[in-house]
């Protein structure tokens, strides 16, 4: 088990990471009413129940809602039954929503707790190797509206996290590597060594060996955390973290927010294997040679996507689509896309590229 404490801007919080971590849990909510506490929890472990998920069956001592985790969730419509939920359960200013589930369970509560009379307290209890290695990370919370991801958001610091790694056991095999994607994706940016463990702990990572998971999302945790301490709203270093994302996020737009298709972490594979090409393109010496040879080594290992043909659809987008949606990406500053490119694997710059040629030929390379 890992405990220890982090700080993001103003906000210092506790993050507990093991197995058998709910009497931590309940033990923190000791510190509020009972009746002000309100738990939104994935409608997953209400129907389903097996030896880990029977760890969950305190939330029926509580105010609680059960919403469905998948993405049709994240809207002002779920937003508005949450909030009525909340008014009819008379929660007050000093209560806390304790959110239970993946990343939209997550973004979801996060945005209500960020908004609901002016802001009330939050716990993550993420339930996904994507939130817990990410989305319950860094205070960002949203909502998607008119077919954007997170149009509607804000920044809000939980008050603890709590993560039990048995519960990632309950994930399918696309839910699951999609997450530890985001793992693969840091350790490109930030860590090397870390990048050339991941190589050799795949079969691990495949058993979903506890005590591997739990070095992955304690290692991931703190390397997030390093780049979101001191750059709480993104404007510098926190953008590091978006390697892959911006061309990721292009390919995603085209294919909806529904993810039968295409999951979060497989578009960020696909956007990591072109930002590796395009990084080849502009430094052209054996380590950017050597960063896109192991960048679609490590991407083959952990079964995820490096080319379109190894997705869950026949339908491949023209590319001239994918750079419109690639200009029209809510990051973009007024000089232009920002990109992080890596020199070499654990080097990375911030680059404004406006230069459409070497951007059709990273898209190119995926097809």
């Amino acid at each position: 088990m890992h405990t220890f404490e982090a700080i993001i801007s103003l906000d210092k919080f506790p993050i507990i990471i093991g197995t058998n971590i709910f009497d931590s849990l309940i033990a923190f909510l000791k510190n509020y009413t009972k009746n002000n506490i309100f738990i939104i929890c994935d409608n997953y472990f209400k129907v389903n129940t097996n030896s880990y998920s029977e760890s969950l069956f305190f939330i029926h001592e509580y105010n609680n809602l059960f919403i469905d985790g998948g993405i049709e969730s994240k809207t002002i419509e779920t937003y508005q039954v949450v909030i009525k939920e909340l008014v009819k359960k008379n929660i007050a200013r000093d209560g806390i929503i304790v959110s239970i589930g993946g990343g939209v369970i997550g973004d979801l509560s996060a945005f209500v707790a960020s908004t609901y009379q002016r802001g009330i307290d939050l716990v993550h209890v993420p339930t996904t190797t994507t939130a817990m290695i990410d989305s319950s990370i860094g205070g960002k919370t949203g909502i998607n509206h008119l077919e954007q991801v997170n149009l509607i958001g804000s920044y809000h610091n939980p008050k603890a996290i709590f993560m039990d790694l048995r519960l990632l056991l309950s994930l399918n095999n696309r839910d699951y590597y999609s997450g530890i994607c985001e793992a693969i994706k840091m350790s490109i940016t930030s860590d090397k060594e870390m990048f050339l463990k991941f190589l050799d702990i795949y079969e691990l990572v495949e058993q979903r060996n506890l005590d591997t998971l739990e070095e992955i999302i304690y290692w991931s945790v703190l390397t997030k955390l390093k780049h979101v301490s001191n750059d709480y709203k993104e404007k510098s270093l926190r953008l590091i973290l978006n390697y892959g994302h911006t061309f990721g996020q292009a390919i995603e737009t085209y294919y909806g927010l529904y993810q039968e298709k295409l999951k979060h972490g497989e578009a960020i594979a696909l956007g990591i294997s072109i930002a590796a090409k395009i990084s080849d393109l502009l430094f052209e010496n054996d380590d950017s040679k050597n960063l896109l040879l192991k960048t679609h080594e490590v991407i083959n290992k952990y079964n995820l996507p490096d080319k379109f043909n190894k997705i869950n659809s026949p339908d491949i987008p023209d590319i001239n689509i994918l750079i419109k949606n690639l200009f029209n990406d809510k990051k973009r500053i007024s000089q232009g896309n920002r990109f992080i490119i890596c020199e070499s694997i654990g080097n990375t710059k911030i680059k404004i590229l406006n230069d459409e040629k070497i951007l059709i030929k990273g898209f190119e390379h995926i097809y």
